[in-house]
């Protein structure tokens, strides 16, 4: 897994017209916390941020090294991000150290595989689950975790245990939890009701007919 570089400059306690100004200039504030170390304040250019989730299939799982002041460097993960709710704008980023060597808790996003042939029998697909909770070294995240569901049909369904995932990736999500059903469609299902109050008027019928 490759490691993607961003600038950063030191920070001290910034206050709301120093943020403001910051903003103006395409800058956004940020924290790298975690570790035995104390937390650092940074400031970097949004932009470069931006560049690095949209050239990377692992969002806010990719992995960064921070390039510091005076040669310094952090390799951190995205925790959490801040972006203003009507513009989108990055206002905040909190960084997390990681250790290359030590395993820690990923959530990964799932992705169907083929159509499957209760699809194509008029089914619908009905997702149970969108991510999986797994644990793995820093250096092994997957992208996602492929889901193939071309050989279900209608009424079947798959569960986290039913799922192959890479080598050294443990799954932590509960096995029983469902992750993909195919469900009759509606036409399908209209059509079964009308058959079986067909039935109900058949059986009916003979009754009917003695009295």
């Amino acid at each position: 897994m490759s490691v993607i570089n961003l600038s950063v400059q030191l920070r001290e306690k910034t206050s709301k017209g120093q943020l403001k100004q910051m903003r103006r200039e395409g800058r956004s504030p940020g924290v790298i916390y975690g570790g035995e170390e104390a937390s650092v304040a940074v400031g970097f250019y949004s932009r470069d941020l931006e560049k690095i989730f949209k050239g990377s299939d692992k969002g806010i799982n990719t992995l960064i090294e921070m390039q510091l002041p005076e040669g310094k460097k952090e390799t951190v993960m995205t925790r959490e991000l801040q972006r203003d709710p009507l513009t989108e704008m990055l206002l905040h980023a909190d960084f997390y150290r990681v250790s290359l060597s030590e395993r820690m808790t990923f959530e990964i996003p799932l992705a169907w595989i083929g159509e499957s042939m209760g699809v194509k029998e008029g089914g619908i697909l009905q997702p149970g689950l969108y991510t999986l909770t797994v644990e793995c070294l820093p250096t092994q995240i997957p992208d996602r975790i492929e889901v193939s569901v071309e050989n279900l049909g209608i009424g079947d369904k798959l569960l986290v245990e039913d799922l192959v995932v890479p080598a050294g990736v443990e799954v932590l999500s509960d096995p029983e939890e469902l992750v993909v059903s195919i469900l009759a469609g509606r036409v399908m299902a209209e059509e079964t009701e009308e058959e079986e109050k067909e039935e109900e008027v058949s059986l009916l019928t003979p009754e009917a007919e003695v009295e």
